[in-house]
């Protein structure tokens, strides 16, 4: 395991078929930031475990990645993202499609050399981080698109109430948002929540 007195540490998981590499890996890591927390053998003894520390990246040394372990790598992915680095020798192209799929940051055909080890994790890092900032900004996008769609709706319907110009209706509901603390989006949310309560009910 390696050392905590280095500062910024890594909490790391290792899931490998070899004990070999995994002796040369652990070597590799032992006197920088990478924190062995966990070794197995099987990803599924990772879905099972409640940790005492929060894991931050999965390395994996493995002959080749199947379907089921790669779906496993993508359900771990899902619940508590993070890193993944493959170590493999399976070169299969639908093998390395469904690795992006499931979110692994670095998937490395026979390239297990302990020189290479850190700046690989390294670049796993950097890449995990700039996906992630991506998904933030692409969520940013969504949530930026959906807000514009209510408040263009809610200044219509103030429009047409009020027999006022856009420039008016959104005027009118900004400051109504800044005097009651409100999102804008969240205000025009409830002016269409109560202009559809208000609505007479169709009859059959």
């Amino acid at each position: 395991m390696n050392s905590t007195t280095i500062d910024n540490v890594i909490n790391t998981i290792v899931i490998s078929e070899q004990p070999l590499l995994t002796a040369k890996l652990s070597e590799a890591l032992a006197t920088t930031e990478y924190k062995i927390i966990f070794e197995g053998s099987t990803l599924q003894q990772l879905l099972s475990l409640k940790w005492s520390e929060e894991p931050q990246l999965i390395i994996a040394i493995m002959d080749t990645s199947d379907n089921q372990v790669l779906s496993k790598f993508k359900v771990i992915n899902e619940q508590f993202p993070m890193p993944i680095v493959i170590f493999t020798h399976d070169d299969r192209d639908d093998a390395i499609e469904q690795a992006i799929e499931a979110g692994v940051s670095a998937y490395i055909v026979d390239g297990f050399r302990e020189d290479r080890v850190q700046p690989i994790l390294r670049t796993a890092l950097l890449r995990f981080k700039q996906y992630q900032s991506m998904k933030t900004q692409l969520k940013d996008l969504k949530t930026s698109l959906a807000d514009r769609k209510v408040i263009d709706r809610a200044k219509g319907l103030i429009m047409e109430q009020r027999q006022c110009t856009e420039d008016e209706a959104y005027r009118l509901l900004r400051s109504s948002a800044m005097n009651q603390n409100m999102r804008l989006a969240q205000l025009a949310q409830n002016i269409l929540a109560t202009a559809n309560l208000l609505e007479p009910k169709k009859t059959l």
